[in-house]
């Protein structure tokens, strides 16, 4: 019986967790116009949690800038230049682009599973373009900070 309360709890936890931040419809007119000089990088997983609660740390060059969440967005602001976005273990697969100044870059995390097993593989990241179908996905995601330094202010 005590298994049968911890797994409740544990739901409910993923639930409320699942919950937290506003959406990007709500927040977007709120995040800080680009700095001079750089670029934004967008990082969303569209997948909802409750199929896939797999979270891994995600690195713009060599640089962990934090992790992916399902159901949840979060951005940073780099200087012009090229980059490669990977995940902390599987650094051969990713996404590499050109970031101009001011240009806005989306980046679509998706979790594939290993089979019938039901369990997550590695993650698989693409540029979502043109950047109308990378917000369209993102208007019902929820805002997640990532511990990234970028923040929308009062978030």
């Amino acid at each position: 019986m005590t298994w049968l309360r911890m797994a409740a709890a544990v739901a409910v936890a993923v639930g409320v967790a699942g919950c937290a931040g506003p959406r990007y419809q709500a927040v977007s007119a709120r995040i800080p116009p680009i700095p001079e000089g750089k670029g934004r990088i967008f990082f969303y997983q569209p997948q909802p949690e409750l199929v896939t609660p797999f979270q891994q740390k995600l690195r713009v060059n060599d640089d962990v800038v934090g992790r992916n969440k399902p159901g949840s967005f979060f951005f940073v602001d780099r200087p012009a230049g090229s980059y490669t976005v990977t995940n902390l273990y599987w650094t051969g697969d990713g996404v590499s682009f050109r970031l101009d100044a001011g240009q806005t870059r989306y980046v679509r995390i998706l979790a594939g599973s290993l089979g019938s097993t039901g369990a997550v593989g590695k993650l698989t990241m693409e540029l979502a373009d043109p950047p109308e179908v990378a917000e369209n996905e993102m208007r019902r995601l929820r805002y997640w900070g990532a511990a990234s330094p970028e923040q929308v202010p009062g978030l």
